[in-house]
Formats: C-alpha cells, sequence, structure tokens
C-alpha cells in the first residue's frame, strides 16, 4: 500500500516521491516552445528546499523561456507583463557556477522591471514567491 504525504496544494508525496497535482485546466500549451506551463503560480513562501526542486529543477522553466514568453502574446494570460507583483517563481539557475554555489534562480516581474535573480540561496523564501512547472509535449498530442 502506498504512502501519500499532502505536502502542500499543488504537490503531493508519494513513497519518498514527489509529484505536482495535475489540472489540465490549469495549463497552457505554448506550441512555439512545446511544452505547457502552469497558468498559476503556486506554493508561494516556500523556499527552494521546502519544496525540494533540486530533484525537479528540469521542471522548471528556463531563462530564456521566462524572456520569450514575457515577450510573447501568452504574458498577460500568465502574469508575465507587470500586471501582478505577487506571481515570481523559481527557475532552473542558468549559471553552472551559481548552482555550483548552491544559488537559486527566480523570475520577478512588476510594474515597473522584469528580471531574473540569479543568486539567492536555496533557503531563501518571500510571499510572492513560488513555483510554475513545465512539461513537454509530443507533436500531435495534447500534452
Amino acid at each position: 500500500m502506498s504512502k501519500v504525504k499532502k505536502i502542500s496544494e499543488n504537490i503531493v508525496e508519494i513513497d519518498g516521491e514527489r509529484f505536482i497535482k495535475e489540472d489540465s485546466k490549469g495549463w497552457l500549451d505554448i506550441p512555439e516552445l512545446k511544452t505547457s506551463i502552469e497558468v498559476e503560480v503556486h506554493d508561494k513562501d516556500k523556499s527552494w528546499d521546502e519544496l525540494n526542486l533540486k530533484d525537479r529543477e528540469k521542471e522548471l522553466l528556463t531563462a530564456e523561456q521566462c524572456i520569450w514568453l514575457a515577450n510573447s502574446k501568452y504574458a498577460k494570460q500568465l502574469k508575465m507583463d507587470g500586471s501582478s507583483s505577487k506571481d515570481d517563481f523559481f527557475i532552473q539557475q542558468p549559471f553552472n557556477q551559481n548552482r555550483k554555489n548552491g544559488y537559486v534562480a527566480w523570475f520577478i516581474v512588476d510594474s515597473v522591471v522584469a528580471y531574473l535573480n540569479c543568486v539567492r540561496y536555496s533557503d531563501y523564501s518571500y510571499s510572492s514567491l513560488g513555483v510554475r512547472f513545465s512539461k513537454k509535449f509530443l507533436k500531435g498530442s495534447k500534452k
């Protein structure tokens, strides 16, 4: 029998492995990137360490994807257009040296500025920082 533990509203742990709760309505297909992205940022005010994101970093957006999305027709729907200052999220660390030093990265946007912060320790959190996962989908399939 599997042991299920609720980590947060969107993350569960089954036999020691963590999974994101999938809701097809909560994902936006981005054909140009061949990926689906969670529309809402979740699990705010928790650190990288608390969410055990080290093992799931490949499921986070890259810096390049964030830049593309913030300049795309999808920016408003994803609140990456400056319409929200409460939807910053962790991303993949783009710099090997920073990763080696234990730093994590995130995308930040508000009505004045958008930028990538790549030098915070993995135990750092604040109320607007959360998680947005992405997943690749194959040509011809919805997900």
